[in-house]
Parts: structure tokens; sequence; C-alpha cells
């Protein structure tokens, strides 16, 4: 190892497509009392990266975070956070990066109008060459290359989790991907629809929070016991169905109940975009569980229109065309559909064909919460039936690949039931002894105080009480499978579609 002040003085320029630089580095104690080698440098253009390279405790272990949102930032913990604890005790040297480019806040994208290269490195050559520098600054600070490298990340950190698994299989031995934007460039249609639909001409919103808490106790009293079992959780949201209709005011009632207009705002918000012709522009609209969400500051409702008006001008377009858009007016159609996956469609981590990542032993885990408003209902369950569709079923895809849905859980972190789950620990065990994690147990604190264990295992299995014991202990519960396997392809008009091309000249 060498002194953490030199590492500026080593020459990483020479690295082929991505010359970087150490700008600093100096030595920091965590407040766990660990200490480290904080790093700061940069990759050509704009990759702005940091380094937390423990000076004790090192296990040859690199571990790369991803970043979410629009990026522009560097991030400082991975997804699930009580991961945070292992990522950082000293046997990671852990790195995150700004995606390629420095943004003004999470909502605002103007950084991608007229810059083809910085829409590229956010799409996927950032998470990327951040690899390959990583490896290249672990060598010389310790002396040898890692041992085994991991990457975590959520949201957009799990779209660029399985940009890395589609484009680049030999980066990592073990990626694990939380509630992956695989279309991110479709979701626009998605997150505009319920801007539209939930405020009224004058742009205030129709919904309020004691409609959606009064909507989200209902829908977990309706769905709640579909599991067999009454716990204050929806275990599978796409089995549940609730028509917010039942709740509108009685003649003479106004109280404990909601307007007409309301109700069809949720039901709207449930369903999803659709055209003119009733056909989906994308995979469904919110899960069942999510309501308490949707009144929230920074939901889709609130501020989507900001965020996919932006994505679509600037990400989309690169501030070449579509500039006069208006997101009030906008009433898409197939072709619209077709045009921005074309447009955007490099940006998106949906190919199925994994057959390169299987073949270098990688391993992938790939989550989220069953309640999460942001990921949508159904556009997992599709990638990865058409994952199995391209592999060959579950008995080609098992070996390499888990699914996982953590019920009670939002985007990314928190929940009605805010589960906790190790999934890196659960990576590496798989990686680095071969024990496939056949079960996670995901731990939460509910309301009154009382804690709560509950496994979750790789989809389709699902998770069913023994019929005695602690409900809220892990040991009263089994694996179940189903009967036969799920056929989980969502039908909407971008059915088929992979990829797309990047800016004319990469």
């Amino acid at each position: 190892m060498i002194d953490c002040g030199k590492l500026p003085e080593q020459n990483f320029l020479g690295i082929e497509g991505a010359p970087a630089r150490v700008v600093s580095a100096e030595v920091v104690t965590r407040d766990n009392g660990r200490q480290f080698c904080f790093v700061k440098g940069i990759i050509a253009p704009q990759i702005q990266f940091e380094f937390h390279l423990p000076l004790k405790g090192y296990t040859g272990r690199y571990l790369q975070g991803g970043c979410g949102g629009a990026c522009g930032v560097v991030y400082k913990t991975i997804s699930p956070s009580c991961d945070n604890a292992v990522a950082f005790d000293g046997r990671f040297a852990v790195s995150f990066n700004n995606s390629g480019h420095v943004g003004p806040e999470m909502m605002d994208t103007l950084w991608a109008a007229k810059d083809p290269q910085l829409r590229v490195d956010y799409a996927y050559r950032a998470a990327h060459v951040m690899a390959v520098v990583g490896k290249e600054v672990l060598t010389a600070f310790y002396g040898r290359k890692p041992e085994y490298s991991y990457f975590a990340g959520c949201s957009n950190g799990g779209r660029e989790a399985m940009m890395e698994a589609q484009r680049y299989p030999a980066d990592f031995d073990g990626i694990v991907a939380g509630a992956p934007a695989l279309w991110v460039t479709a979701g626009v249609v998605r997150i505009l629809h319920e801007a539209r639909v939930s405020r009224d001409a004058d742009g205030n919103p129709i919904l309020t929070p004691a409609s959606t808490a009064l909507l989200h106790k209902a829908v977990i009293e309706a769905c709640d016991p579909l599991d067999g079992l009454k716990d204050g959780q929806i275990d599978n949201a796409r089995a549940c169905s609730f028509d917010p209709h039942v709740l509108v005011c009685k003649p003479g009632r106004t109280s404990d109940c909601i307007s007409m207009r309301q109700a069809d705002v949720m039901g709207l918000l449930y369903r999803g975009a659709v055209d003119d012709q009733g056909r989906q522009l994308f995979f469904g609209g919110e899960p069942y569980g999510s309501e308490l969400l949707w009144t929230q500051p920074g939901s889709f409702l609130s501020m989507g229109d900001q965020l996919a008006a932006n994505q679509i001008k600037f990400m989309i377009y690169g501030g070449d065309t579509r500039q006069d858009f208006d997101w009030r007016n906008w009433q898409p159609g197939k072709a619209d559909l077709m045009d921005l996956l074309a447009k955007g469609g490099f940006q998106n981590a949906n190919n199925p064909d994994l057959s390169a990542f299987k073949e270098s032993g990688g391993r992938l885990i790939i989550w989220q919460g069953e309640a999460d408003n942001a990921a949508g209902s159904h556009i997992l369950q599709d990638y990865y039936q058409r994952v199995r569709d391209t592999m060959g079923g579950f008995a080609a895809t098992d070996p390499f690949m888990k699914v996982y849905f953590f019920p009670g859980v939002y985007h990314c972190s928190g929940g009605y039931v805010a589960y906790q789950h190790d999934v890196l620990g659960a990576i590496v065990n798989w990686v680095e002894t071969g024990v496939a994690p056949d079960e996670l147990t995901g731990t939460a604190t509910l309301d009154d105080g009382t804690l709560r264990t509950r496994p979750t295992y790789p989809y389709p299995v699902q998770a069913k009480y023994k019929g005695k014991g602690d409900i809220n202990a892990a040991s009263s519960f089994m694996p179940v499978r189903p009967n036969g396997e799920p056929v989980d392809r969502f039908d909407w008009l971008g059915a088929g579609s992979v990829g797309g091309a990047p800016p004319e000249g990469f």
C-alpha cells in the first residue's frame, strides 16, 4: 500500500478510452472509527468520482455504487441503506461517480442539451469507465488488483447496474440492481399521464393526503388477506383489485369518503397511460399499496411534469427538437412512443439477452418493492419473463439471476412496512462461496414498535404462513412455489423494443 497523500502523483492518463486523474487524497475517519483514504478524481471528459479506500481490513473487494435520478452529483451511500454498514466496515473499497455531468438539481436535465457525449456517459459509459479506472486506482494503491468486483445501485443506479450486465458483462462479478429504470425514456409517458390527470384546470392537485390515506387503508383491508394471512401487508400487488369508487361520498356524507372526481383520478393512476384506442402506452400505472406516496412532495403527481418534460427536451431529443413541448396538452399515441424509443432508446437497459454475463460467471440480484410508486406494477415482471424466454426458462436463468419483490417496500427505501434486506451480503456470498440466495430475510419495525422479520424468496416463490407461530417471526413462514410457471408478458405498444441507436458518432 502506498501513502494516501501520494496517490495524486500516480499517472492514470494512459488508461485506454478513459484517461483519468486523481485530484486529491486525504486520510479521513468515518463515524464508525474506520480510516479511509478519501479520493477525488475525474475521468475525461467530465466524470467526477470519489473513492473510499480502507487503510485496514481491506479484503480485495471493489464495490461501485450507482447514482439515482438524473444524477449530476456524487453519491455517498448505496441502497438498501442497511448495507452501508457492511460497505464501509473496511472490507470494501467503495467508489461513486456523477454519471458524467454536473446537474443543478435532480429534476433539471439541461446538461444533456447539445452534448451527445454527456448523454452517452449518463446512459452507460460512465459506469463502465469508472469500473476500469477504479480497478487501476486500487491496483496502484494496494499493489494488487481487486479479487472481486461488485456493483450496487437503485432506480437509475439500478438501470446502470443492468447496463453493466448487458453491455459490459466482464466488469463485475456480482451486481445488485434495485428497482431498475429499465425503460427510462418510455417512462416519461406514464409520468406525464400521472401529472396531468391528477390536477384540475388551474393546476391544483385533485387528491389530498386525507383521500389517499383513506384509499390506502381500504386497499390494505381488501387485499391484505389474499395470501391467506391478515398481517397488514400486500404480498403480491398484482393479485390485488380495488375500485376507488366504492369510497365516493353518499348523499349527506362529507367525511371518511372521497369525491367522484378523486375516485376517477385514482382509477386512472392504477390503470396507467393509454392512447385514444385504450391501448397501454407503458407497463400499467401505480401499484396497489403505494397510495400514501401519491400526494407527497417529489411524487410523479407533484413533480413529474418537470422531470419528464426536461427528459423529453434534453435527454431524449438532445435540445435539438421538441423544445416547445407542452406536457399539459400532450396526448401521445403509438407514433410518439416509438419516436421516444428511437431517439432515446440507448438509455434503456431493457436487453433480455444476458448470455454474455452468464458465461462470464457473473451473478445478478434484482429487487423491487411491491409498493414502489416509481417503478410501477409490471415492468420488472415483464423483463424477467423476457429474460427467461431468451435464456431458456427458469432452469437456465436461476443459476445466475434472482429476482425479489419485497412486500410493503417503496422505491429504493422506506415503505408502509419498511423492510430492510442485506442484499450486498447475499451477492457476496453467492459470488464467493457459490451459495445461491434462496431466501432473503427482511426486518421492519411496525407502527406499534413490534419488530417483524419475514422471508422473501426468489420470484415466483411466495412466503406462506405455516398456520401457527408468531406472524412477526420469519420462522413461521415457508416457501411455496406456484403450480405452474407465471406468464408475465405485459401487453403494451412498446413490447418487443430493445435499446436504440446512440447519437451519431457514438
